[in-house]
């Protein structure tokens, strides 16, 4: 009887593992299906599934699932959908690609392929439409998310320049983003997102072009001591 691997009805019995030789591709198989579904993605926001649905061909070869995320997305997960079997996924740290390796080879896709998605914070205002790759055995579709418009994110506090350079905070909005994130009254900020700013006009010309809700790398000077926040634009 064969055995189920979830993504795959193994229609042999030996796995990777033990094969003593690569098997040869011995049946037509066609490109990979397209994507069932074009998700809509927030960003900031919670990621979605991407399915890729089952062909039912064989595969007589070891097969590899390959990932590239749209622009402006991360990969948050790749689920080959094995049942009774592990197939080892691999997602890179920064989220841009990611794999899934079948331990058979000699199998039967007849379950979904599953691909989750997130948007970056710092995706276009304007939002639009993404497209990366899904390929299968080097047999490729295109992953294809679209990214909803966003706010231009804002700093809740009033900012004057200083002599010594940067930019004092002179009062922060109670119950804000930019309270939450640790700002105070007293607050002089040298850098956002690493890059050291001489006045007001430079920390908002830093933060042109991010959405609402984004964290935002800023280093202040405090009583002292220069410290680093996550600065959660309103």
């Amino acid at each position: 009887m064969a055995a189920a691997i979830g993504a795959a009805l193994l229609a042999g019995t030996t796995p990777a593992a033990f094969a003593s030789s690569p098997v040869t591709r011995t049946s037509a198989v066609r490109a990979v299906t397209p994507q069932q579904n074009v998700p809509t993605l927030d960003a900031p926001g919670p990621a979605q599934t991407v399915t890729y649905g089952a062909d039912g061909i064989t595969r007589r070869h070891f097969s590899r699932i390959t990932v590239q995320a749209p622009p402006n997305t991360r990969i948050t997960a790749l689920d080959p959908n094995c049942v009774g079997w592990t197939c080892p996924v691999t997602i890179a740290p920064d989220g841009k690609s990611a794999t899934a390796d079948f331990p058979s080879g000699n199998w039967i896709w007849i379950y979904p392929f599953h691909v989750g998605l997130a948007a970056e914070g710092d995706a276009p205002l304007s939002g639009g439409t993404y497209s990366g790759t899904f390929s299968l055995d080097g047999d490729t579709q295109p992953l294809t998310v679209n990214i909803s418009p966003g706010t231009q994110g804002a700093i809740s506090a009033f900012l004057t320049d200083t002599p010594i350079g940067g930019s004092y905070v002179n009062f922060v909005l109670p119950g804000s983003n930019t309270a939450q994130s640790g700002l105070q009254v007293g607050d002089i900020i040298t850098a956002v997102d690493g890059r050291p700013t001489s006045n007001t006009a430079a920390v908002n010309n830093d933060i042109t072009g991010r959405r609402a809700g984004t964290a935002v790398p800023i280093t202040v000077f405090r009583g002292g001591s220069t410290l680093n926040l996550q600065l959660v634009l309103d």
